[in-house]
C-alpha cells in the first residue's frame, strides 16, 4: 500500500516510468498497475512445492529418469515406436513425441483407448492443424517417476502384443 499526499498527484516529473506516477494510478482507480495476483500466488506456491519436492536438482533427476524410461522403451522397439527427434542431445524431457508403427491410424487408436483404460491420458495432441501421426507424452513435474515408469511398461507390452 502506498499513502500519497494528494496536493502532490500531478507533479511527477517527465521522467517519472508510469509504475511510479501515482497521479496516473490514483486517475485509474489504482488499476493502472495492479499485479496479476493470482499468477503471484500461484508462482509462490509452486516454488514452495519445489522446495519440499527437493528442490531445482532433484526434479531435473526425476525428469530425466522420466524421459529415459519412455526414449529406452522407443530406441528398443525395433521400429515399432518412432520418435521425430533422433538427435538425442536434443531430445526434451518434459515432451517426448512418438508414433506407433509408422502412424498405423488403427493400431494408435488401440493404443490410446488401452491407454485411456489404464488411466494414462493426454497422448494425443490436438492442434490448429488437426493431429497428426505422433501422439506426445508430457512429463511435467506433477508427473512422478512412477507413472512415466507405467507408461513405458504399457508400451512395450503393447508392442509384444501388436508386433
Amino acid at each position: 500500500m502506498t499513502v500519497v499526499r494528494k496536493d502532490l498527484l500531478g507533479k511527477a516529473s517527465p521522467l517519472c516510468p508510469g509504475v511510479f506516477n501515482y497521479t496516473t494510478n490514483s486517475e485509474a482507480g489504482n488499476l493502472w498497475n495492479t499485479p496479476a495476483t493470482f499468477n503471484i500466488e500461484v508462482v509462490g506456491m509452486v516454488m514452495d512445492w519445489l522446495v519440499k519436492e527437493g528442490g531445482v536438482h532433484e526434479c531435473e533427476r526425476r525428469s530425466i529418469a522420466k524421459s529415459n524410461a519412455l526414449y529406452d522403451v522407443i530406441d528398443k522397439s525395433n521400429g515399432f515406436y518412432a520418435t521425430p527427434v533422433t538427435n538425442t542431445s536434443l531430445r526434451s524431457r518434459m515432451n517426448v513425441p512418438f508414433n506407433i508403427a509408422g502412424g498405423d491410424e488403427a493400431l494408435t487408436n488401440k493404443f490410446l483407448i488401452e491407454s485411456w483404460d489404464k488411466g494414462m491420458v493426454g497422448l494425443r495432441t490436438l492442434t490448429p492443424f488437426g493431429v497428426g501421426d505422433y501422439l506426445r507424452a508430457s512429463l511435467y513435474n506433477g508427473v512422478t517417476v512412477d507413472e512415466a515408469k507405467r507408461l513405458a511398461a504399457f508400451m512395450h507390452r503393447f508392442q509384444i502384443e501388436n508386433s
